[in-house]
């Protein structure tokens, strides 16, 4: 039997994370939303998930520093962050981190 995947969302925006938590939980997943990247770098650290969603602007810690440090911990934990103020540069910079990046609107 399959385990429920553990999602870490990361995102200061509260009206998009709760509607990303709901369409994530109505898919199965198991959703743990922190609103500061210090606060979600806390949490991926003291508990286990299997994949982390992050913004790339975010207080407390910025989204590629957060990215550095997960990816320093837990080199094999997958993250995509989002944003919709990325540039070609950012872009590269988190493919060098090992981590996705997808632009939203």
């Amino acid at each position: 039997m399959r385990e429920t995947a553990r999602i870490l969302l990361i995102e200061d925006d509260a009206s998009l994370a709760s509607n990303l938590c709901d369409v994530l939980k109505e898919d199965g997943f198991k959703v743990t939303v922190c609103n500061r990247g210090d606060e979600g770098l806390r949490h991926a650290n003291n508990h286990e998930c299997d994949v982390v969603l992050t913004d790339l602007r975010l207080p407390g810690l910025g989204g590629l520093e957060l990215v550095r440090q997960l990816h320093e911990t837990q080199p094999r934990l997958p993250v995509v962050l989002m944003t919709a103020h990325g540039t070609i540069e950012t872009g590269i910079e988190v493919t060098k981190l090992g981590a996705s990046m997808k632009y939203v609107k």
